[in-house]
């Protein structure tokens, strides 16, 4: 049984939406958005349809990882409510605390 059974959607999306972010280069601070001292939404992004598709991969991913603990290898593992609680609170984490205050800094 491999180490990462049942961890494997949650570190390889994790991996991946850091190199989606890193890739993207959002804005982080408010004083570098292009609507600063005006009104108006304008967008982290170059592309400001990342606004809708970071929030879906997110979603997407916390589906993938639901998948892979309901799969029979990681109930197979002794410590699979440990690993599947772990499993499950990272995308959340990662998605309310890293992405969408990434998605409100320009609005």
């Amino acid at each position: 049984m491999s180490r990462l059974s049942g961890l494997w959607a949650c570190t390889v999306g994790f991996i991946g939406l850091l190199l989606l972010l890193w890739y993207l280069h959002p804005i982080t601070d408010q004083r570098q958005c292009p609507n600063w001292g005006a009104n108006g939404n304008a967008s982290a992004f170059v592309d400001e349809r990342w606004d809708l598709r970071l929030p879906l991969l997110i979603v997407a991913w916390l589906v993938a990882v639901l998948v892979e603990q309901a799969l029979p290898p990681a109930r197979r593992s002794p410590t699979r409510g440990a690993r599947a609680v772990a499993a499950v609170l990272v995308p959340v984490v990662a998605g309310c605390c890293g992405v969408f205050p990434l998605l409100i800094v320009c609005h």
